[in-house]
């Protein structure tokens, strides 16, 4: 990465200094702002422009060490010849007329650079040359500095234009990161870098460069993406440091207490004796003040202030800071609900006696938003003796930290230590989930959960809700349902036992078609999560959503499903959880396929598997990653398939649509015996979308079912305008690339019919919507730059050849017999009027690259 990164999001300011410099009446500017706003950097850029436009510039730093030496600032520009001995204004005018002859009629433009810093004959020196209008002045000096009485002077009598540089905005920075990266840095990164720098060039620099020498930021799919900690360079911390050392001690003590504690109430920090130093920092741009409600906050002026604090505090030093912070909330009352956990984690840090309840509930509260520290909470609960809720809470915890191993080790523990039937039945369950999704030794987990009910009495929901996950995982949605029911039936109470039920009825119910009963589901459920602090509400409410997304997209309410996979995300990138964070970005994947943009798709779903530390990878994964290998086919790249469904959109991506067919018909039939309905209809129309004539699939389910049937029925009929028809229907519920599909089709039955310009307005239709549909190449597409009088089974032979396989590997792929492929080519020959397989290509489809077809008929 060099030196320089890209000067982003200073159009104005760049606009706002270059009037300066061509106004006539203005000899100066003064650029403030906060440490690392990028003054510098638009300065450099100003004197080159003003350099190559023929202007004698000069560089002018000032520094602490020479602040006391005259003309200190300016003794690489001196000539040697000076007078030391002359009197003040000689010397002024002996340099000042040095630096306009050395410009030798040219303009002159004189950058000063921490101006604070100036001596004061320098100082002097540059109020002169501006006020004279014998150099254009350029001043920079941070924000909330004095600067020497004659730089103030400049811009008080009008001599000089201020420009204050703000940091940048959001978007702005991550345009910097994106444009110094040379790639997309993943959304997760983004939130935690503006979080971290807010906005800060020099800051995000630093850190960025940290991540790339740590090897913690790297690009991925072509995506940059952040493992592990944000790591400053040993030159931020410098530069942090030099700004949070020029205090006295009690600024200090404020600015650790800040550190380890913010945002801290004023009230309680005055009444401690800290007055004085809340308004001397607050001054110094140390610390902020903000109301929140009725509480006026006091927290440091910037993020990374709080990193190189901490990281410099001593481990003594740290125990008396959070002794002083209990005081201080308890000087409150910890009125609020978040002073609660805050209270607790101060008082264990500084040693300080606590009830292992209060940390368990702690630990409860805090694990929506911070599992690192709510597996910490629940690990000191167990050491202060709490018992078993402590020991299954911790287990729970680092479950949804994706600790699998650990947390299993520890519920086979607790397995030996229940007293109630009820106990050993959620351990059980837990267990049981844990081995099934968690380490994918279903085997076992099955064992678990049959050893369970032969020691439990009485019915034991817990182990047939675990049960029922098990099926549902298996594609058994019906006798998933099935066993839920009476579970629901039998506990009303919205707690955590329910939550657990809803969570795969909803994605069951998802999967059978039954939208309207899938989102009351899904709203019951996510009500439970929200008043719940049981640890295994975040990873349920997750399971709810992506469920309420993918029972939207197969109704066809698309929209309606964009704008909740869309909040889900956004709210996710803040929470900073990896299994979140996956869910919602499958989400967005699975609403970028549905409107048949296969490059958002693609990226969405990618994303979904590449973040860490997943609660039930092995429940997750498989399903979306045969949705990404049906994505990635889609786009006529091979890739790996998971299952039969996504098998045959690999079989159809290589031209192999007999093959697609079959398996896509066999995959249908296996939806359908399961009780996913949705699913099957979903299979069964795309036969459809191979060109294959099917039976119409059930049109229960919403609005795209039933257009499926439509499709099925007019494609079977060959019925132009009822295929053009479809295409406008599934344009209007937003899923384009089915509409360009149908009326691709469309395109091609209205020229067998003779009705040309019908034929041409349905492709340009089909082409219209191919737009949004970025990277799709479908075999429906394919018609539209396919000869018409081909027959499915021809074109299919034809592409194969074309690719460079011999007679014999198409046989062998179809199941057919050499003759049979070569008389098919021969009638193709014909009707294209072509001589054999080396024009092949040109007239349906490009081989791949380093094919070169064989000789042959």
């Amino acid at each position: 990465m060099g030196n320089d990164w890209p000067l982003v999001g200073r159009e104005q300011e760049l606009a706002f200094a270059r009037r300066a410099v061509a106004d006539a009446e203005v000899c100066g500017l003064l650029l403030t702002g906060r440490a690392g706003a990028g003054k510098t950097r638009l300065a450099k850029v100003l004197l080159a422009e003003l350099a190559d436009g023929g202007a004698r510039t000069h560089w002018v730093r000032a520094m602490s060490s020479a602040s006391t030496i005259p003309f200190g600032a300016f003794a690489h520009l001196l000539p040697g010849s000076a007078d030391g001995t002359a009197d003040r204004a000689h010397r002024l005018n002996q340099v000042a007329g040095h630096l306009t002859r050395g410009a030798e009629g040219r303009r002159l433009v004189l950058c000063v650079d921490d101006a604070h810093l100036l001596d004061d004959l320098s100082a002097t020196l540059v109020h002169q040359l501006a006020a004279t209008a014998s150099a254009f002045v350029v001043v920079i000096a941070p924000h909330g500095v004095s600067v020497p009485d004659p730089v103030f002077a400049m811009w008080k009598d009008r001599v000089a234009e201020r420009l204050d540089v703000p940091e940048l905005t959001r978007p702005q920075t991550i345009e910097l990161i994106t444009a110094a990266l040379g790639g997309r840095l993943d959304d997760g990164a983004e939130h935690r870098l503006w979080h971290l720098t807010l906005g800060n060039p020099l800051f995000l620099r630093e850190l960025v460069q940290g991540g790339l020498d740590s090897g913690a930021l790297s690009a991925n799919d072509g995506v940059w993406r952040w493992s592990g900690a944000l790591s400053a360079t040993p030159r931020l911390v410098e530069l942090i440091e030099t700004r949070t050392d020029r205090v006295d001690a009690d600024e200090r003590r404020l600015l650790e207490l800040l550190a380890f504690g913010e945002p801290l109430g004023s009230e309680p920090l005055v009444r401690l004796g800290a007055a004085r130093v809340l308004a001397s920092t607050e001054q110094a741009g140390l610390v902020v003040s903000e109301r929140t409600g009725r509480r006026l906050n006091v927290r440091l002026a910037h993020p990374l202030y709080a990193e190189v604090i901490r990281r410099r505090t001593s481990p003594l030093r740290q125990r008396d800071t959070y002794r002083i912070l209990a005081q201080t909330l308890d000087l409150t009352g910890a009125r609020r609900a978040e002073d609660k956990p805050r209270l607790v984690r101060w008082r264990l840090a500084a040693g300080l006696p606590t009830d292992p309840q209060l940390v368990r509930t702690a630990a409860e509260t805090v694990l929506r938003k911070d599992f690192p520290q709510a597996e910490q909470l629940a690990a000191e609960a167990v050491r202060l003796g709490g018992g078993f809720g402590a020991k299954f809470l911790l287990a729970q915890v680092r479950i949804a930290g994706g600790r699998h191993a650990d947390a299993d080790a520890l519920l086979a523990e607790l397995a030996g230590e229940t007293v109630s039937d009820a106990q050993h039945a959620r351990v059980a369950a837990t267990r049981a989930l844990t081995l099934a999704f968690g380490l994918n030794r279903v085997e076992e987990a099955e064992a678990v959960l049959d050893t369970a009910e032969t020691a439990v009495s009485g019915p034991a929901d817990d182990l047939v809700t675990a049960r029922a996950a098990l099926r549902a995982a298996a594609g058994a949605c019906g006798e998933a349902l099935a066993l839920l029911g009476p579970v629901l039936d039998r506990n009303r109470r919205g707690d955590a036992l329910r939550l657990a039920a809803l969570a795969v009825t909803a994605g069951a119910l998802a999967e059978s078609g039954r939208t309207e009963a899938c989102l009351g589901v899904v709203e019951e459920g996510l009500g439970i999560a929200a008043r719940i602090t049981d640890a295994s509400a975040p990873g349920a409410r997750v399971r709810l959503e992506h469920a309420r997304v993918v029972a939207l997209c197969r109704a066809g309410r698309l929209e309606e499903a964009e704008d909740h996979a869309g909040d889900d995300y956004r709210e996710a990138v803040g929470d900073r959880w990896g299994p979140a964070l996956a869910g919602a970005s499958a989400s967005l994947g699975t609403v970028a396929l549905a409107y048949g943009n296969i490059r958002g798709a693609v990226r969405w779903l990618r994303e979904a598997l590449a973040v860490e530390g997943h609660d039930r990878p092995h429940e997750f994964r498989p399903a979306i990653a045969a949705t990404l290998a049906r994505a990635t086919a889609m786009s006529g790249r091979p890739a790996e398939p998971v299952g039969d469904w996504d098998a045959a959109w690999v079989a159809a991506a290589s031209g192999e649509l007999t093959r697609a067919a079959d398996l896509a018909a066999a995959a249908a039939s296996a939806a359908e015996a399961a009780g996913r309905s949705a699913v099957a209809a979903e299979i069964r129309h795309d036969l459809v979308r191979f060109g294959v004539p099917a039976e119409p699939p059930s049109s229960s389910g919403g609005l795209l079912p039933s257009l499926y049937a439509e499709h099925a029925r007019a494609l079977a009929a060959g019925d132009a305008a009822g295929l053009d028809a479809v295409a406008r229907s599934f344009a209007d519920s937003g899923a384009r690339l089915l509409a360009a599909e149908a009326a691709a089709q469309a395109s091609r039955a209205y020229r067998a019919a003779g009705k040309l310009g019908s034929a041409v307005g349905a492709a340009r239709r089909a082409q219209a919507w191919l737009v949004s549909c970025e990277d799709a190449a479908t075999p429906a597409l394919a018609l539209l730059d396919t000869p018409l009088d081909l027959t499915v089974r021809e074109l299919e032979i034809a592409r194969l050849v074309a690719t460079g396989l011999t007679s014999r590997a198409v046989a062998d792929r179809l199941v057919v017999s050499v003759r049979t492929v070569d008389n098919v080519l021969h009638g193709v020959y014909a009707k294209l009027g072509i001589s054999g397989r080396r024009e092949l290509a040109s007239v349906v489809g490009q081989p791949e690259p380093g094919s070169s077809p064989d000789e042959g008929p």
